[in-house]
C-alpha cells in the first residue's frame, strides 16, 4: 500500500473511534459514583435514608425496573432512598440485594444499571451464653493447670470478637486465656475441705479495658462440684488427724480390755475407748468395712465378727500373760485400702473383794497461798499432811501393792500412789467437795470415797528459814600468858557457832520421801516447808560452814606454834647444860649464871623468863666501872678450827672494852657490842634470852692448858652445828 492510501486508512480509524466513543456516551446515560456497581450500606438505617445518588445528564430519566427482594428501594430523581430498615442479621452477606435502573433520554438508547447492595454489620446485639447456669462436676485433687471445662458465648453480631473473664473464689480456678475461656484448675482442691465452688464467667463484645462507646456484656453463672476419690484407707475410731502435704491420716491408739482367766465372757468383749470400729477414710465414698485377725489369736480363743468387727471368746483363757492381737480393717471391694491396729487384753485373777478406802469420808485442810504441789493437812492446827489408805480383803494383811488413787472429775487437787493430796493448781478459799476412787489395776475393781477440802484464806504451810548467828574471834597474839585463854575462847565460840546452826527437822516415819514436814515457826510467823531452801538460806550455810573450818584451822595452827616453841625452849636448855658439862664436868670458878628459872620444867615460858632474869641480875650485880670479860657461845658453820689468831685478838678486845649484850634481830658490827641473833621473831624491849658468860681469863686457861677440853669442846661445837645452821639459815 502506497502513502495515500496509508493515510486514508488512519482517517477512517480516527473517524471510527470518534464515532464509537460518541456511541458509548449514548449507551451510558447514568451512572453510580465512581462507576462502582457493589454499593455498601450500614444496618439499621432510618427509613428514606440516601443509599447511593447516580450520576446522569440533563434530560435522562432513571427508573427502578426491578429489585430483589422487593420494595426495599426507590429512586427520589437521581437519588436511590432505602424505603425499609435494613437488619444485617437477616442479610446473607454470600446474596446481595440487587436493584436494575433504567436511564433515558431521547433520541438515545436506554441505559440500564445493575446495582448490587451490600448490607453492613453494627455492634447492636449483647454476646449470649446458651444456658444462663453451667454445672461442673469434677474429682478433687486434680493437677494444677487440668482443664475443667470451654464455656463460650454467642454474639449476633457476627464480626464481633467475645472477651472472656472469670470470678472464682480464693482463686481455685482461671481462663487459659481472656479471648479463650478455657477454665483451669489452679490450686489442690480436697473433697474434706471445700466440695462446691460458685463463680461468675463474663463475655463482652469489646475488649475488657476498651473504650468503645458501644460495648455489650453477657454473664453465667458456674457451679463446680468436688467429687471425693477413693485415695484413703479406713480409719479406726477414735482417732486423731494429720496432715501431711497433701496427705491427711489418722491414728489410732489403739484399744483395751480386760478377760478372767479361766472364764469364757459372753457377748462381745468391751473394750476402751469405745467398740472396736472403722470407717472408710474417704468419708465422701463410704465404702464398707470388713475385719479380720493378723495375728495374736494363736490359742484361738477369740473370734472376730467380719461386718460389725465385735470380738467374743470361743474358749476360756488359760494362761495369765497379757494377749496383744492384730487387727485389720479392709474395704470390702477393695482390700487394697487396709489399715490395722492392735488390741491388747489383759488377763485379771478372779478377785472376791474390790479394794476399799479405810474410812468412807475424808477432811482436810490447806491455805489458798500455798504453792502448786503443797500437801493438803489434816487439820488447821496440825501440820501433819493428810493421808487416805485403802484396804483389800483379798489379802491376808489388808495390802495390794496395786492399787491406784484418783481424784474424780477434778484437777484442782491430785492423789500420790501413797495416798497424800496434792494441790494441783492455784484454788479460791472455800470448801471444795471431792470424790476420790481407788482403782486395782489388775483387775480394774474399785471404790469411791468423798473429801472435803477447806481452802482457808491467808494461812500458809511452810517453816521458816533457820538463822545461823556467828560472832567475830580475835586473834591477835599478844602474850604467851594469854594463849590458854585464847585457845579456850575459840573453842567455845566455835562449839556456839557449830550448836548454832543445828536445826531439828521432825519428820512422820510413814511419810514419803517426797513429803514435806513442816514446823511451827519459833518466832510465832507464818510456817514453810523444811524440805524446802532458798538460794539465801544455802549462802548462809555455806558461810557459817566455812567461818567454822577457819576457826578450826586457826586452832590448829595455835597448837602446832605453841608446841613447836615448847621444843626449841627445851633444845636451848639441853645444849646449854652440854656446854656447861664439857667444860668442866660441872661448874666453874668465874663462870657467872643462874639456873633459877630452870626449876619449872613444864612451864612453857621458863626459857624466856630464865634469858630475863638473867640479863637483870647481870645488869643489878656488875659495876659501871668493872670489866667482865664475856664469852659467847656461837655454833661454827664448819668444823676447821677458828683461827688463832683471830681469837687472840677478839680476846684481847674483850679484855680492854666492856661487853655489852644486846637482843636483836639483826647482825650489828659495832664495837663494845655482841648480839645474840634467835630464830624467833621477838619484841627486842623484853630482852628474853639465854646467855651463858663465863669468866675469859677461866676461857683462856682452859684453851691453853686443857687440850682434852678444847677437843672437847671443838667436838660440841660440830655437834651443834648442823641444828643451829640450820636455825640460822631459817632465820635469815
Amino acid at each position: 500500500m502506497d502513502l495515500r492510501s496509508k493515510g486514508s486508512a488512519a482517517v477512517f480509524v480516527l473517524l471510527g473511534i470518534f464515532a464509537l466513543s460518541k456511541y458509548s456516551e449514548a449507551q451510558n446515560l447514568c451512572s453510580t459514583a465512581g462507576g462502582v456497581p457493589v454499593i455498601f450500606v450500614s444496618e439499621n438505617n432510618t427509613v428514606g435514608a440516601v443509599v447511593t445518588t447516580l450520576n446522569a445528564e440533563a434530560g435522562v430519566n432513571p427508573t427502578i425496573t426491578s429489585q430483589n427482594p422487593a420494595d426495599l428501594f426507590s429512586l427520589n430523581g437521581r437519588n436511590l432512598i432505602a424505603d425499609t430498615v435494613l437488619d444485617y442479621e437477616i442479610f446473607d452477606p454470600n446474596t446481595p440485594y440487587e436493584v436494575n435502573v433504567a436511564c433515558t433520554k431521547s433520541g438515545f438508547p436506554t441505559t440500564t444499571l445493575n446495582l448490587k447492595i451490600v448490607v453492613e454489620d453494627v455492634n447492636d446485639n449483647p454476646p449470649e451464653f446458651a444456658p444462663s447456669q453451667y454445672t461442673l462436676n469434677i474429682d478433687e485433687l486434680l493437677k494444677v493447670d487440668t482443664s475443667v471445662g470451654l464455656i463460650t458465648a454467642n454474639d449476633p453480631d457476627k464480626n464481633d470478637r467475645l472477651y472472656y473473664q472469670l470470678d472464682s473464689p480464693e482463686g481455685y480456678f482461671a481462663l487459659e486465656a481472656n479471648f479463650n475461656p478455657n477454665i483451669l484448675v489452679k490450686t489442690l482442691l480436697d473433697y474434706d475441705k471445700i466440695k462446691q465452688v460458685t463463680m461468675m464467667l463474663y463475655a463482652q463484645d469489646t475488649p475488657i479495658a476498651s473504650t468503645a462507646k458501644v460495648s455489650h456484656t453477657a454473664t453465667s453463672t458456674i457451679v463446680v462440684n468436688i467429687k471425693d476419690i477413693d485415695n484413703r484407707p479406713p480409719w479406726f475410731q477414735p482417732c486423731t488427724e494429720y496432715e501431711f502435704d497433701t496427705s491427711k491420716i489418722c491414728v489410732s491408739s489403739g484399744y483395751e480390755g480386760n478377760v478372767i482367766l479361766n472364764e469364757q465372757a459372753t457377748g462381745p468383749l468391751t473394750l476402751k475407748p469405745g467398740p472396736l470400729l472403722a470407717i472408710d477414710g474417704d468419708n465422701g465414698i463410704n465404702e464398707a468395712i470388713g475385719y479380720a485377725f493378723l495375728t495374736g489369736n494363736d490359742g484361738d480363743f477369740f473370734q472376730i465378727d467380719p461386718v460389725s468387727g465385735d470380738i467374743t471368746m470361743k474358749k476360756p483363757v488359760d494362761k495369765a500373760a497379757p494377749i496383744v492381737l492384730t487387727v485389720m480393717a479392709h474395704q470390702r471391694d477393695n482390700a487394697d485400702q487396709f489399715a490395722t491396729t492392735t488390741v491388747i487384753l489383759n488377763v485379771l485373777i478372779t478377785s472376791k473383794f474390790p479394794p476399799t478406802f479405810v474410812e468412807p469420808s475424808y477432811e482436810g485442810f490447806i491455805s489458798e497461798d500455798a504453792d502448786v504441789d503443797s500437801l493438803v493437812l489434816e487439820s488447821k492446827t496440825s501440820n501433819k499432811p493428810l493421808r487416805v489408805k485403802a484396804t483389800d480383803q483379798d489379802f491376808s494383811d489388808g495390802y495390794n501393792p496395786n492399787l491406784r488413787f484418783e481424784v474424780v472429775d477434778n484437777t484442782d487437787f491430785s492423789i500420790t500412789p501413797e495416798g497424800y493430796i496434792l494441790m494441783a493448781k492455784a484454788v479460791s478459799s472455800g470448801t471444795l467437795n471431792l470424790e476420790m476412787k481407788v482403782v486395782d489395776t489388775t483387775n480394774g475393781e474399785s471404790s469411791v470415797a468423798t473429801l472435803a477440802v477447806e481452802v482457808t484464806p491467808g494461812v500458809t504451810t511452810t517453816t521458816p528459814g533457820t538463822t545461823i548467828m556467828t560472832s567475830s574471834i580475835k586473834t591477835t597474839e599478844t602474850t604467851d600468858s594469854t594463849t590458854n585463854t585464847k585457845l579456850t575462847d575459840i573453842t567455845s565460840t566455835a562449839t556456839a557457832t557449830a550448836t548454832a546452826t543445828a536445826t531439828a527437822t521432825v519428820t512422820s516415819p510413814t511419810s514419803p520421801p517426797d513429803a514435806v514436814t513442816t514446823t511451827p515457826s519459833s518466832t510465832g510467823g507464818q510456817q514453810e516447808n523444811t524440805g524446802e531452801f532458798s538460794s539465801t538460806d544455802m549462802v548462809a550455810l555455806g558461810c557459817s560452814l566455812a567461818v567454822v573450818i577457819i576457826l578450826c584451822l586457826v586452832c590448829i595452827g595455835l597448837l602446832m606454834h605453841r608446841i613447836k616453841g615448847h621444843n626449841d625452849d627445851w633444845k636451848k636448855i639441853s645444849q646449854a647444860g652440854i656446854y656447861r658439862s664439857k667444860l668442866d664436868g660441872g661448874s666453874k670458878e668465874g663462870v657467872q649464871y643462874n639456873n633459877e628459872a630452870f626449876q619449872h620444867d613444864l612451864d612453857s615460858g621458863s626459857v624466856k623468863d630464865l634469858a630475863a632474869d638473867l640479863e637483870n641480875k647481870l645488869e643489878s650485880g656488875l659495876k659501871p666501872q668493872e670489866k667482865v670479860t664475856t664469852s659467847i657461845v656461837f655454833p661454827t658453820t664448819s668444823s676447821t678450827p677458828p683461827d688463832s689468831s683471830s681469837l687472840a685478838g677478839s680476846e684481847s678486845a674483850d679484855s680492854e672494852k666492856e661487853v655489852k649484850p644486846i637482843l636483836t634481830k639483826e647482825r650489828r658490827n659495832e664495837e663494845g657490842y655482841k648480839a645474840v641473833w634467835f630464830k624467833e621473831d621477838i619484841d627486842p624491849n623484853t630482852k628474853e634470852d639465854v646467855v651463858i658468860i663465863p669468866d675469859s681469863s677461866e676461857v683462856d686457861e682452859e684453851h691453853e692448858g686443857d687440850d682434852d677440853t678444847d677437843e672437847d669442846e671443838d667436838n660440841l661445837r660440830t655437834d651443834m652445828d648442823s641444828d643451829d645452821e640450820e636455825r640460822l639459815t631459817s632465820d635469815l
